[in-house]
């Protein structure tokens, strides 16, 4: 008989707690935003003890940066269709920015995940790369469309502007500030779109 398997425990096996512990997480977010990430609450909602809960994350930071990374890396697996499909670059740029943007109020405010954790030596390294990776597929693909655009200057400068932009939109449409002057989102990305994609010498597609 093989013994391979992991050990059932009183919660399921460390894989599945895992899974719990993050779905606990992440309702809390939804909810509440990053200051209702109680570590407690995320053991009550997982159903495991507080103790339990520190074995997989050291503390609330490393836990957001989990969550974080997980988001982003859900967030490309919907959009790999859309950004493979899209006919041109605008259209590629626009379902990014929309994707960016639909969940930019529950991590928003801290998109800037790494700068939470103020003791560097407590934040546990695979988690940390973790985040690095997904965000790094995310902007690799987005880098791949522009490519398959017809850009063929170096593609990391042309990214540091294009995801600049999808943040900084994301931002001021999500806070009072997109009152202030009067142009909505599909009109403002739009507009990005096409300005960006003329600077970078793209066309857009037949029909578009």
């Amino acid at each position: 008989m093989s013994t391979d398997r992991k050990p059932a425990t009183q919660w399921g096996d460390r894989d599945q707690r895992r899974i719990d512990i993050m779905r606990s997480g992440e309702r809390l977010l939804r909810a509440g935003g990053y200051n209702a990430l109680r570590m407690r609450d995320v053991a009550d909602g997982a159903g495991i003890s507080l103790g339990a809960v520190y074995t997989y994350f050291a503390n609330k930071e490393t836990l957001f940066i989990g969550l974080f990374a997980d988001h982003v890396t859900r967030m490309t697996a919907r959009l790999r269709p859309q950004i493979e499909g899209a006919a041109d670059f605008a259209e590629a740029f626009t379902a990014v920015a929309n994707a960016y943007r639909a969940d930019y109020p529950v991590f928003g405010r801290q998109f800037d995940a790494l700068s939470l954790v103020q003791d560097a030596a407590a934040l546990e390294p695979a988690v940390e790369q973790q985040l690095r990776d997904a965000t790094g597929r995310l902007v690799t693909m987005l880098g791949e469309a522009l490519a398959r655009s017809g850009y063929a200057g170096d593609v990391r400068p042309a990214m540091a502007v294009l995801w600049s932009t999808v943040t900084g939109l994301a931002n001021h449409y999500s806070t009072a500030r997109k009152d202030f002057l009067g142009v909505g989102w599909d009109e403002a990305v739009a507009f990005a779109a096409d300005l960006l994609g003329r600077d970078l010498g793209v066309e857009r597609g037949p029909g578009t």
